[in-house]
């Protein structure tokens, strides 16, 4: 057996490792904050460094990263810095989108609460709301030095894409291989959608902004070897093992070794790693790609924009009726039989032209829309549940953004 087969064994096996009893899909919640000074100049490392401390618990474990100080994880969540000192909120995965937001909310008072008394602010929006992204320094962390070095030369946003976005992430179980291909499908088929609903880019690059969908243009422009929708989604035989296969043989840019991180360029983990990869390896080579939803021990997806925590409840509360129903999982792809990743690129692209006069999929995006919150409220039992879908509704009805109507209600 070769390397490359014994690497791809290895991926596959911990890919069927990731796979959960059948049973209530779970829901984890990741969203990336801005933080400024009150007047909208650009935070220090060392200031957020301190506020992080003193949010820390004593019963809390910090998290150290080439000898620096990055955040703390707590029985509920973890705190993690992003390449610009966007704040990461990681909590750990629920069965209620109640529960996550009562997790979410009790976080974003305690940052809020602890900036306000430093004369700092926290934004939940999905670009930078007051500097161009050039402007703001990468705090000194080996794996962003090397990708921001390494983007120079793949695309024309990796800069902004590091320092000046912040997203939504959500991760959804899956029960089985087959699971799992029909949940990235799904993911990636739905990404223009969710690109729409979450449009929450109120500037961009210091200036007003009336485009659409931002952040997710910057996206297309940074590093096609990992962005995107996954290669080969829609072979009939794509699934663990092709996977494991992309992700070994395109460029890693950085590679872990031990506990520290080394600049790796366009050599490959085939190239770089032995036979039997280490489990923090593995974690490590599965978090150097970017795909629009991509695969650890859940299917991540990464589509959606911050957003105001009303939104964030509305959206986690879609892709949980979604991804947790196999009736509606199976509506979805029955619904975009045919699609193929051209087309979902050409999707993403047209909802950054057009928003909500958009085309996607040969259909209108506003009947699109329309029908998919119908097959989540259809499939969502609990009235208080439903409630969570309408800040949603209401934008689909209105055809407004999240950018537009909050912008309306300053």
């Amino acid at each position: 057996m070769s390397k490359l087969d014994e690497q791809k064994k290895l991926l596959v096996e911990y890919f069927q490792q990731g796979c959960k009893p059948e049973g209530k899909l779970t829901l984890g919640l990741e969203v990336e904050h801005f933080v400024t000074h009150a007047g909208g100049e650009p935070v220090t490392f060392t200031e957020v460094q301190s506020v992080l401390r003193q949010m820390q618990q004593p019963y809390d474990t910090p998290v150290l990263i080439d000898g620096e100080y990055m955040g703390y994880t707590t029985q509920w969540y973890g705190i993690s810095l992003e390449p610009a000192c966007q704040v990461e909120v990681s909590i750990v995965p629920q069965s209620s989108v109640l529960k996550i937001m009562d997790i979410y909310n009790q976080f974003y008072l305690q940052l809020s609460m602890t900036l306000a008394a430093r004369g700092l602010r926290v934004w939940t929006v999905s670009y930078h709301p007051t500097c161009r992204a050039e402007e703001l320094p990468l705090i000194p962390k080996q794996r962003y030095e090397a990708m921001d070095r390494y983007f120079k030369n793949t695309g024309a946003c990796g800069i902004q894409m590091m320092r000046a976005t912040a997203s939504t992430q959500l991760s959804v179980d899956y029960f089985s291989e087959r699971d799992f291909v029909q949940k990235m499908r799904a993911a990636c088929l739905l990404t223009p959608f969710f690109a729409l609903l979450s449009d929450n880019a109120v500037r961009y690059q210091a200036h007003r902004n009336n485009a659409y969908s931002v952040r997710t243009r910057v996206w297309q422009d940074v590093d096609s070897d990992r962005c995107g929708v996954p290669p080969h989604l829609m072979d009939p035989d794509f699934g663990f093992e092709s996977y494991a296969q992309t992700i070994l043989t395109r460029p890693l840019i950085v590679a872990l070794r031990g506990s520290r991180t080394k600049a790796v360029g366009r050599k490959t983990a085939q190239e770089i790693y032995g036979s039997h990869l280490q489990q923090k390896e593995v974690e490590h080579l599965l978090s150097m790609f970017f795909f629009d939803a991509r695969l650890k021990t859940y299917v991540e997806i990464r589509g959606a924009d911050c957003m105001p925590p009303k939104y964030i409840a509305a959206y986690a509360q879609l892709v949980k009726t979604i991804f947790g129903s196999q009736a509606a999982l199976q509506n979805v792809l029955r619904h975009y039989e045919g699609v193929n990743t051209g087309d979902i690129a050409n999707a993403k692209m047209a909802v950054c032209k057009d928003g909500y006069n958009a085309w996607v999929y040969g259909r209108p995006i506003g009947k699109e829309l329309a029908w998919l919150l119908l097959q989540a409220r259809s499939r969502t039992p609990s009235q208080e549940e439903r409630a969570l879908l309408e800040p949603l509704a209401k934008l689909v009805v209105t055809k407004k953004t999240i950018r537009e109507e909050e912008s309306e209600n300053d």
